[in-house]
């Protein structure tokens, strides 16, 4: 009952996510259907970043949320019910930190049972356009599984996700999935654990780099800035990391550095047709604007916002269409 439940809640939430999205494009697809699978994701756009993997993932995929989310106990009974669990950080509180274990162990126990697992090595979330260094919380709950069984078959996958305006509506990302990594060579190589470990994340930053939009922090405004200003596909990953390679040896070659003449800011574009459904919906985003919006604190938390706040209304609308239609089925 539970998986046909999850399976339906997945069903929408795909159908939420290809109306909220402008194109959702999956570049490559190569996803171990069965066995002990880690999803490594870059994490830029909050809970969307999950629910974008999730979704179009045909597997129940295991996911840790910010902790100040299980505050409601209902909503805390809700989200356990589908494979999402808490991470505590130190912003949390030290103390905090002990009830990651039991997570940790959870985690491994899937793992070990043969389940598909999404974790953000980043540890945070971040809207520039550059993996940040990696933290070893993924390390430890693969340590974890093997410990509990040294024979299980873990397979990594490295997701990269690229948004082309990741704070405005109408927007368009790229998910793209790298080949599948067997874990036991990375983890079980004879190394001390300090070397194995850092092996491990740079293979896994590399990945991620390669997978998704990269500027290093080193030239990050100047190279963005360029971006910006030839109206780049953010989409088109491979293409846009050539051109950045590119930008940085002109700026290396000629050792100089570019500084823009205005702040290398996205704002959101829409087209005449998308400014024209969004005047159509006035009250809906009239109501966005004045009472919502403007108490998200954190930039990357908008979307995420945005879109429940679509989810609810496009949900009303259908249930409300729905109603209207059957009453003058039942007329008739």
């Amino acid at each position: 009952m539970q998986e046909f439940i999850v399976s339906g809640v997945k069903a929408l939430l795909r159908l939420w996510l290809r109306l909220y999205f402008k194109e959702i494009r999956h570049t490559q697809r190569a996803i171990p259907k069965k066995g002990p699978l880690v999803f490594l994701g870059n994490h830029q756009n909050a809970l969307l970043d999950a629910l974008i993997i999730a979704a179009f993932n045909r597997r129940k995929t295991y996911f840790l949320v910010r902790s100040s989310v299980f505050k409601n106990a209902l909503v805390a009974r809700l989200l356990y019910f589908f494979g999402l669990r808490p991470i505590y950080r130190i912003r949390d509180g030290r103390d905090t930190l002990a009830l990651n274990e039991p997570i940790f162990d959870f985690f491994a126990q899937m793992l070990v049972q043969g389940h598909c697992v999404l974790l953000f090595p980043e540890g945070n979330h971040s809207l520039n356009r550059t993996v940040r260094p990696l933290r070893k919380g993924f390390i430890e709950i693969i340590n974890r599984a093997y410990a509990l069984d040294p024979k299980t078959s873990i397979r990594l996958v490295a997701v990269g996700l690229s948004y082309q305006q990741p704070s405005c509506f109408f927007d368009r990302v790229a998910v793209y999935y790298s080949s599948p990594i067997d874990a036991d060579p990375l983890f079980n190589n004879g190394l001390d654990l300090k070397s194995r470990d850092q092996q491990i994340l740079e293979r896994v930053s590399q990945e991620l780099r390669d997978s998704t939009v990269h500027i290093p922090k080193a030239h990050y405004d100047e190279v963005l800035t360029r971006l910006i200003h030839t109206k780049t596909d953010f989409t088109e990953v491979q293409k846009v990391n050539e051109t950045i390679s590119q930008i940085i040896n002109d700026l290396t070659l000629r050792d100089e550095r570019f500084v823009p003449k205005e702040a290398s800011t996205e704002g959101c574009r829409y087209s005449s047709f998308q400014r024209f459904l969004l005047l159509m919906c006035w009250p809906v985003t009239f109501i966005w604007r004045l009472t919502i919006k403007p108490r998200i604190k954190e930039a990357e938390f908008i979307s995420t916002f945005r879109f429940a706040y679509f989810t609810l209304w496009a949900t009303g609308a259908a249930l409300m269409a729905s109603f209207i239609l059957l009453y003058l089925l039942i007329l008739k």
